[in-house]
Parts: C-alpha cells; sequence; structure tokens
C-alpha cells in the first residue's frame, strides 16, 4: 500500500495553497521528468509522474531573504537510488517503511538529505470479496477509497532523490516514494498499512532534515495526533474499475451500492 492514489487539483493550484513556487507545470530544463503532472487523475499508478513539494537545497535557488523556498516539483512516483545503474533491475520503490527506511540503501540518503511532500485527494485500497461458499476461495477484491471529509485534502510524507541520468549528464531525474506507517482506528479494517500524514503545521519542519531528521518523529508525534486524523478518514466502496490502471475519470471515487461490494 499506498499504491494508487486521486489528486483532482493541478501543480497551479497546488503551488499557491502550499505558499510554494510552481515548477512543476512547467519542469525547468536540466530536469526530467520534463514535463507536468496530467490533472485531474483518479487513478494514479507508481512510475506515473506527480508534484511533490520540496525545500530548495542550499546550492539552489534561494529567495531575497535567503532562506530556502517551497518549490513544487515533477517527479516519478517510485524512488530511483542516485547509485541505481539501471533502474530496471530495481523494484519499484513507490512506499518506505516509516520503521526501516532509515537503514535501508535505497533509502536512507533521502532520509538524511531529502523529504518531501506529496498531496493527493485521497488513496485506494483493495479487500478479498467473501467466499461464495464456507471455506470457498474468496471473492473478488473490493476497491475502497480513502479521503477526508468534502474537499480537504492530505499531505503525505515522502522522500526524493535526484539522479544524474547516465545518457545525459546535464540532465537530473527526480523520484520520490511515499512514506508508510501502521494503520491505526477504522484504517486496519481495510489495511494493516497507511500513508504517513504530515500535518500542515509541520509541513516546513518536515521539508528541512535539519529540523525532523528522523521520519519516526512523525509517527511519534511531531506530526500531530495519527489516531484523531486516521478516525476522521471516511471509508468508501468505490468501483472495481479502478482495479485498471487504463481506466480514469471522477466516477472511480464515487461510492458504489454498499450490497455491490464488501463493507464493514
Amino acid at each position: 500500500m499506498c499504491g494508487r492514489f486521486s489528486l483532482s487539483s493541478d501543480p497551479a493550484r497546488l503551488a499557491v495553497e502550499l505558499d510554494a513556487v510552481d515548477e512543476a507545470s512547467s519542469p525547468p530544463p536540466g530536469l526530467w521528468p520534463d514535463r507536468g503532472p496530467v490533472s485531474p487523475r483518479f487513478n494514479i499508478a507508481p512510475t506515473t509522474t506527480i508534484a511533490a513539494l520540496v525545500l530548495d537545497a542550499p546550492r539552489e535557488r534561494f529567495d531575497p531573504s535567503g532562506t530556502p523556498r517551497r518549490v513544487l516539483r515533477s517527479m516519478r512516483w517510485g524512488l530511483v537510488p542516485s547509485w541505481a545503474r539501471d533502474p530496471a533491475r530495481l523494484p519499484t520503490l513507490f512506499n518506505a517503511r516509516v520503521e526501516t527506511a532509515f537503514e535501508k540503501p535505497s533509502f536512507r540518503t533521502a532520509v538524511a538529505r531529502r523529504h518531501c511532500v506529496v498531496p493527493m485527494d485521497g488513496w485506494y485500497e483493495w479487500v478479498p470479496g467473501q467466499p461464495a461458499t464456507s471455506g470457498g476461495r474468496a471473492g473478488p477484491k473490493q476497491p475502497f477509497h480513502m479521503s477526508l471529509p468534502g474537499t480537504e485534502g492530505l499531505l503525505m510524507a515522502g522522500l526524493w532523490e535526484a539522479r544524474r541520468d547516465p545518457t545525459d549528464q546535464s540532465v537530473t531525474q527526480l523520484s520520490c516514494a511515499i512514506l508508510t506507517t501502521e494503520a491505526l482506528g477504522p484504517l486496519r479494517r481495510v489495511h494493516d498499512r497507511m500513508p504517513l500524514v504530515v500535518d500542515p503545521s509541520v509541513v516546513s519542519d518536515w521539508l528541512d532534515p535539519s529540523v525532523i531528521g528522523d521520519p519516526r518523529a512523525l509517527v511519534d508525534g511531531a506530526g500531530g495526533d495519527l489516531g484523531r486524523w486516521a478516525d476522521r478518514v471516511e471509508i468508501r466502496p468505490v468501483s472495481r474499475a479502478v482495479s485498471n490502471v487504463r481506466n480514469e475519470g471522477p466516477d472511480l471515487v464515487r461510492p458504489v451500492d454498499p450490497t455491490a461490494g464488501m463493507l464493514f
């Protein structure tokens, strides 16, 4: 998990909401992905180009005050370590476990140096259906969409990497992964993991590894009350059409007839 999510806002709108410079809509020369993410999207899958919020590193551009700026950038969802020679030989690193990311070779540099935030409207999980007969095989998996009430968006903790393109050293490839933690509250009913939310009040602290260096601090209270947040999440059964990554559109996030899928 979190292997699929939705986002209706375009980068320009997100940049305003997040008090950031929009470099995702039209990425500067020398960065890859060289195109902005498609929006709106209701079925975003790993390897897709997404928008991620970061801080400019000290060696990059600064605002007139001399402090790092918030920047929204296009990134591949699926982290590629800077040392990777052939990404095709790696698994798609779209998630990182908060409990172990700091010790994993693929993530530990990003834990120390590169934190990001991934905006989303909600994410999907799949739950096996009830067997048709007692002791039989599980029925078709029922997808569920998790989001906050109304139009309130979500900000998820992530890690990102910058890798020189081995075929063109003038190009820097950007990629990211979403951190996950143990599921809390009602979310345990759909999966034992959930994406790690960042409270808006600590976004700046999380983006700066010199302030919050260990992602586990977000679980231990630096990111607010995760249990209280989890209790607010709405869990809705949605169309099985979302299971096909080629399917798109707002119908994918609309609740289906509860009798058509598994409810709790």
